[in-house]
């Protein structure tokens, strides 16, 4: 009967009756599935899956069983390493013998159909066991598309989804989730939040809920991969020395006495043929040859027993583990050399490969950063709110926050010299309309419209307010701006792609009843953010006042020294392709670095970066120092210097403008 059934194992069709009528999951450990079970479609090594050819993922594939009491299993490696495979066994098996709710998640929607396509449905064929538990594809039927898979019975349902898209997440709830690729996923999908917790909220009812996070890691501070492993028990996988049986976990080495060692010719050329494994107990060399044995004989062995109640178990996984057959240590040492020639020459782009993709570690950018330490360490005792000589107009950039609008106060002098005069928080609600009580927006203009003097004593102007419309209360912002429009307070918006100007030209956003625009109405500016914070950045490594420099008082608050610096230039790789973005690491905030861009945006609208020679030395005679004895004069000569009443003088300021409503 049970060869008729297609049942040729007893031990199967009894697993079938307690699963469909007693709803028992039989209990077989995954690795053992795999080795009775899987199949390879594609690749080197088509034909029976074999645990012992990579045997440190036994331990990884157990960990995913229902039993087994890890929630989340994390898995930092290096590529090729077969972390994936880990997946699929254990989504496979779960089609097999214990079916639930499941999604696979890739970073993009592209990359979930192509996995569905081109790997799942290919290797589900491969065995029996699983694609006979598959719906059939049939016409006009939704239950089995490139991103739904029903079971036939419709006990269960496995989903593909791409991180980079709400919609495909939002499901009804999973008892399995296994996320592919996690440092490639977004941090906020369209504005409904970190993906993995969108995830993970959907599993909450699930007491035995299972979670796979695999990853090779990019940039530290940014990777999701790292901090999710660092917060795990930490396992890494310990070998013995064939000629010692001390254990030890295998590293590259180039800073030790131990690890991965290869020799050079005379010339200081490396001699990959040459590499053996220095152990870290005797010392002696260890030949390629001897890992089939050592990595049958390891044991992954946590760094961090017990982390987060034994419910988030993490391994971390180096190329220098690749069976044999795979990457050798003679092409790493290939590799290694070539990054180290390129990055010689300027180009870090292959060691940074090489240490994510390798070594599975994070790769630490030194590009764009600006250090905070450096700019308190030569900040100025000078006093907030107190515009300093050589600063002759001021700029203010507004953030809006759910809570709060967060403001900053920027002077400007000859070759965009700049000076944080104040910053300033206004707690409250910004969708709060500003003539009732407990708005921020009231506060905010009598902040804009108090009297703000240089050392000299003289009122210096307030050229423009710039604030945020794209985050919270935009309608409160576009009315906040169209009630201020003759105080020149603009709405903007920034764009965080490359090569954007600092601003741009902007758009109508009020429109009639019949949806015509209103020539009168409020505008929106675009923002250049990411030129501008390239162009900030670079004034503040400028450690010298003159042209460029920065002046900030030692009288802020710490945490805008912190905020200023807050984001780094990373190269992120899009399909292969490297990319520069500015990130801001968690946890960590940027208002401050964002009022910067918006007061830069403020100035150059007001056409600072182009005024001549003669503006600036205006300017400077009006809030100069007042002469206290008249020079000599001529007789029937007029006084040669007179001091303009603040109106006059700032209706002069204006009238340099170069932007315009």
């Amino acid at each position: 009967m049970g060869a008729r059934d297609g049942f040729a194992d007893p031990a199967e069709f009894v697993a079938e009756i307690l699963r469909k009528h007693l709803a028992v999951p039989p209990v077989m450990r995954c690795s053992d599935w795999a080795d009775k079970y899987r199949r390879i479609a594609k690749g080197p090594e088509k034909g029976p899956w074999r645990t012992s050819r990579t045997p440190y993922l036994l331990e990884p594939l157990n960990c995913m069983d229902p039993e087994h009491p890890a929630q989340k299993i994390v898995m930092q490696f290096a590529t090729q390493l077969g972390k994936s495979e880990v997946l699929y066994n254990a989504i496979f098996k779960r089609i097999h013998l214990s079916p639930m709710d499941m999604m696979m998640v890739q970073p993009t929607l592209q990359d979930a159909k192509d996995h569905s396509s081109q790997r799942f449905t290919q290797t589900a064929k491969a065995m029996p066991q699983v694609i006979s538990r598959i719906a059939e594809t049939r016409s006009r039927d939704e239950t089995n598309t490139l991103l739904t898979k029903e079971l036939a019975d419709g006990s269960a349902t496995l989903f593909f989804a791409g991180a980079n898209s709400a919609r495909s997440l939002a499901s009804k709830p999973l008892g399995f989730a296994a996320c592919d690729e996690i440092d490639g996923y977004p941090l906020d999908v369209d504005g409904e939040g970190d993906p993995l917790g969108l995830i993970w909220e959907r599993m909450s009812n699930f007491p035995n809920r299972k979670m796979l996070l695999c990853s090779t890691p990019t940039t530290k501070d940014f990777s999701r991969i790292e901090a999710e492993y660092l917060s795990s028990d930490r396992r890494r996988y310990w070998v013995p020395c064939p000629h010692c049986g001390e254990t030890q976990v295998l590293v590259w080495g180039a800073d030790k006495e131990y690890g991965i060692k290869w020799l050079k010719t005379e010339a200081g050329v490396a001699r990959p043929e040459t590499t053996v494994y220095v152990c870290k107990h005797c010392g002696a060399g260890i030949d390629e040859h001897h890992k089939t044995a050592m990595l049958a004989a390891g044991a992954w062995i946590p760094e961090a027993p017990g982390a987060q109640r034994g419910l988030v178990v993490g391994f971390h996984l180096p190329k220098i583990y690749s069976p044999l057959g795979w990457k050798s240590w003679a092409m790493l040492v290939e590799d290694w050399t070539k990054a180290q020639d390129a990055a010689r020459s300027g180009d870090v782009t292959r060691l940074k490969t090489f240490v994510n993709t390798s070594l599975a570690e994070t790769w630490e950018e030194q590009g764009d950063k600006a250090d905070q330490h450096a700019l308190r360490k030569r900040a100025p005792d000078i006093e907030l709110r107190v515009v300093q000589r050589g600063f002759v107009v001021m700029s203010l950039g507004v953030d809006v926050q759910g809570d709060r609008l967060h403001a900053g106060l920027w002077a400007w002098g000859r070759g965009m010299t700049r000076q944080l005069v104040d910053r300033i928080v206004i707690y409250g609600d910004p969708s709060v309309p500003e003539d009732q009580k407990e708005s921020p927006w009231a506060e905010l203009t009598a902040y804009r419209q108090a009297a703000v003097a240089n050392t000299e004593g003289i009122e210096v102007d307030l050229l423009c307010t710039l604030i945020d419309s794209g985050g919270h209360s935009t309608q409160a912002v576009y009315a906040y701006c169209r009630a201020h429009q003759a105080e020149r307070v603009l709405a903007i918006k920034g764009q965080s792609q490359a090569g954007k100007p600092v601003i741009g030209k902007p758009t109508q956003v009020d429109i009639n009843y019949r949806g015509v625009k209103l020539k009168r109405g409020v505008k929106l500016w675009p923002i250049g953010a990411d030129t501008a914070k390239a162009e900030i950045y670079g004034r503040l490594r400028v450690e010298q006042p003159g042209p460029g420099f920065v002046l900030l008082s030692s009288k802020l608050p710490a945490d805008a020294f912190e905020q200023l610096t807050s984001e780094r230039l990373v190269t992120r790789y899009v399909k292969g392709r490297p990319k520069l973005e500015w990130v801001l690491p968690g946890g960590r905030r940027n208002e401050d670095l964002d009022c910067a861009v918006y007061a830069l945006a403020g100035a150059m609208w007001a056409g600072v970066d182009r005024w001549r020679e003669p503006d600036w030395a205006r300017l400077e005679k009006r809030l100069g120092p007042k002469e206290t004895t008249p020079p000599p004069k001529a007789d029937g000569d007029e006084e040669q210097v007179k001091v303009l009443p603040p109106r006059r003088r700032r209706r002069g300021t204006i009238g340099l403008f170069k932007g315009g409503m």
